[in-house]
């Protein structure tokens, strides 16, 4: 069996954040690098944005920079999430490590080890059975989709996903403590909606927190990287990057995720700079 990489929790700009999954997954289609399971905090705390979505319609620009928060587009679908106390994972894998070759089965892959880990922490997690209609706003744990994580109803895990080439990387973020205030700030609500969207944002979505869990980030990581272990069998081995996934994502970095172009430029089938593949967003 292929040795499984892990690469334990970090916080890192987002840029590099997102530059670090896209230059694993390039190398790893590549052959460079291993099957890996990464997990990362953010700073500053950030909105993120999905490949597809219209920033300057959905969002408020000048409350994220009077907040001094970070703002990136990610490569994959979905919608914005404001990454900030909680643990984001990726993974980045394939066919050939067992994994099913249809996107929504390899969802349920995934959600099933982070069900295994929420349950031995006493958490009654369910996976969601359908189809998000669309929210009515850009906001990413509005309603779940498809095989993501939620207790009693409240989505608890926003995933997203890239596929090419029978191989895939998905990543979402896992809510330890939430803030319906700090989301709703940044989305471009009417005035007089704001305040009707703030408690349906509350009744639909928890937090770690909220459920009586008070686990540091690192602490969370392990837990699910020991149910992938449980359930699958996969070996893992704490790893590092390697010299060509970091001069790939030093590059992608600065010239990609960094630059107003991208951030600013709405995303379409025929514009994507890196990987031309499959995007999904269950956010």
């Amino acid at each position: 069996m292929t040795a499984w990489r892990v690469l334990t929790y970090q916080i890192a700009d987002p840029a590099w954040n997102m530059a670090v999954d896209e230059a694993i997954f390039i190398r790893y289609l590549e052959g460079i690098s291993p099957p890996t399971l990464r997990f990362y905090g953010w700073s500053p705390p950030t909105l993120s944005i999905g490949y597809f979505q219209d920033l300057e319609r959905e969002i408020k620009i000048d409350v994220i920079r009077q907040k001094g928060y970070g703002l990136v587009r990610r490569n994959t679908g979905g919608r914005a999430v404001l990454h900030d106390r909680e643990l984001t994972y990726s993974v980045i894998a394939g066919v050939k490590e067992g994994f099913p070759d249809s996107l929504i089965e390899s969802y349920l892959f995934i959600s099933r080890a982070f069900i295994e880990a929420l349950r031995s922490l006493g958490v009654e997690a369910e996976l969601n059975q359908g189809a998000a209609k669309r929210g009515t706003t850009g906001a990413c744990f509005e309603s779940p989709s498809w095989y993501e994580i939620t207790v009693n109803g409240r989505k608890l895990i926003g995933s997203a996903q890239l596929r090419r080439q029978n191989a895939f990387l998905q990543h979402g973020s896992i809510l330890i403590r939430f803030s319906a205030a700090d989301l709703g700030a940044v989305l471009n609500l009417p005035d007089d909606s704001s305040a009707a969207y703030m408690n349906m944002l509350r009744a639909k979505i928890c937090c770690l927190e909220e459920l009586g869990i008070n686990l540091e980030p690192s602490e969370l990581a392990l837990k699910i990287s020991d149910s992938f272990q449980k359930l699958y069998g996969f070996p893992f081995e704490a790893g590092d990057l390697n010299g060509a996934e970091l001069e790939l994502a030093n590059s992608l970095a600065k010239k990609k995720y960094a630059a107003e172009r991208w951030t600013y430029q709405r995303g379409t089938r025929h514009n994507q700079t890196s990987i031309n593949g499959i995007q999904a967003g269950n956010g």
